[in-house]
């Protein structure tokens, strides 16, 4: 019985070793698939005589060329290769928001988060604090004097964070704001305690510190000034073509002289022109949805030079997942973070 058992596991650790290798195999096609994509994006043309049958990378290229997200899965015997590339331009860059310039963009995020306006300034004094290069605290801020107090006790970065994690060292940062939860436990009274969504994932530590118009979800979108739940809808299905391009609460937003497109019903033939949606740079993206106010401008921009890759092989039960953050330079890809599940 001890050999049978002994066996029975030995057999069972090899299978999975084996299974293990498949999908590390898969990913790492994964991450040539992605490499790949990043490269065709710089010569990839609508016009170009391949369809979509005799060239299938085509429409996640030109998606990225256009500064679109691209996902694909594609299958490769028995096993699948997820990959998704997202332009990391489509999240705020956390370090460039300082100043007063950006005050209006944290009171966004903080209100679309169900945050209490009376939490906004203590909050946004300590991010300045922490970033900052001095020492002297804000009236609502905090420097090394109070996290000197802390068990265990640290000091203010004073400079750009490497992490969006790290805005839980920040002074009335806490894990309700970052990921979503009560913002106030300690309230015994359920009526009175504050449901908050997380920002963490409005943010990111690469990028010019704009957002990227063509891939921002609309949970991004609705956190540039001025722009509301129906703009950022409007805003989405106008770069995608989708339907008559402008949803009915977004027609009623934006008025009649709001643009209307519409994607053709069939594909695309060899050498015709497929149709663009894509905003091609922040005046077109200003023109194509009327009503925006114009200083919404200096928070856009409509191109991607830094991707966020995920990659995940899958194989049997078995799953390998890899993250990463590239850059490509015309040459090659230059990989800026990694990291891949054990």
């Amino acid at each position: 019985m001890s050999f049978a058992l002994d066996a029975t596991i030995e057999g069972r650790i090899s299978t999975y070793v084996r299974q293990r290798r498949r999908v590390d195999y898969l990913t790492q096609s994964g991450i040539a698939i992605a490499e790949m994509l990043l490269e065709k994006k710089n010569s990839v043309s609508g016009a170009s005589l391949a369809d979509e049958n005799e060239d299938r990378w085509k429409a996640p290229a030109l998606r990225l060329k256009r500064g679109q997200s691209a996902v694909i899965d594609e299958t490769i015997e028995d096993g699948v290769v997820h990959v998704e590339i997202i332009p990391e331009e489509a999240r705020w860059n956390i370090n460039l928001l300082v100043g007063s310039r950006y005050d209006e963009v944290w009171e966004q995020i903080f209100t679309n988060a169900g945050i209490p306006q009376e939490y906004f300034s203590r909050l946004i004094e300590c991010w300045h604090d922490w970033v900052d290069e001095d020492s002297i605290p804000g009236r609502d801020g905090a420097e090394d004097d109070y996290y000197a107090t802390l068990d265990p006790p640290y000091k203010a970065r004073n400079r750009q964070i490497d992490t969006v994690d790290e805005l839980l060292l920040i002074k009335n940062f806490n894990s309700a704001i970052l990921n979503g939860g009560i913002l106030n436990p300690e309230e015994e009274n359920k009526e009175l305690q504050i449901h908050v969504k997380g920002i963490k994932e409005l943010f990111t530590t690469y990028g010019d510190g704009k957002i990227n118009v063509n891939s921002a979800p609309m949970e991004v979108l609705m956190t540039v000034p001025s722009i509301d739940e129906i703009t950022a809808g409007a805003i989405v299905e106008e770069r995608e073509g989708l339907n008559a391009g402008l949803s009915t609460l977004g027609r009623s937003r934006l008025g009649s002289s709001a643009v209307s497109t519409r994607r053709p019903s069939g594909g695309v033939a060899a050498g015709e022109e497929e149709e663009d949606y894509s905003f091609k740079s922040p005046g077109d993206f200003m023109s194509r949805i009327p009503g925006l106010e114009t200083g919404v401008s200096q928070y856009v921009d409509t191109q991607a030079k830094t991707f966020r890759l995920v990659i995940e092989g899958r194989a049997a039960g078995v799953t390998h997942k890899i993250q990463a953050i590239a850059e490509f330079d015309g040459k090659m890809v230059r990989y800026l973070q990694w990291r891949e599940d054990p």
